[in-house]
């Protein structure tokens, strides 16, 4: 199997535990994925924690998880396919972001700083 079949193969299988039985993204569940509290992703979303424990693959989320599956699937590709290397990453206070960590940066509401910087990275300008 060619290299980017395979490595196709592992970004959707990463996501995966990420969608619920009807093909959406579930909050809880990518909140998860990525090691992140059930508030993190409340705040993401701006709802309250409770409501993403009811309804957190309601299609008014889809737009925003969508977004953030994405860059999910991006920054496990930049970690060579390593689920714990793309947690850590999001975790990690990095200087192009001014010393905040990704997932910082995401939940003050900045998701496309940490995609900016993921899109440079994968076009080798950035780390």
């Amino acid at each position: 199997m060619p290299a980017v079949a395979v490595s196709t193969f592992k970004q959707a299988r990463i996501l995966r535990e990420a969608i619920d039985r009807r093909g959406r993204y579930d909050a809880a569940k990518l909140a998860r994925l990525l090691d992140w509290q059930i508030s993190d992703i409340a705040k993401y979303l701006g709802r309250a924690p409770s409501t993403i424990s009811r309804f957190g693959a309601s299609q008014v989320h889809q737009e925003k998880l969508a977004a953030l599956a994405a860059l999910v699937q991006d920054v496990f590709e930049l970690t060579i396919d390593d689920l714990r290397a793309t947690r850590a990453w999001f975790r990690m206070p990095l200087g192009a972001l001014d010393g905040i960590s990704p997932r910082e940066e995401i939940l003050r509401g900045n998701l496309w700083r940490v995609r900016n910087l993921a899109n440079e990275m994968h076009r080798g300008f950035a780390f």
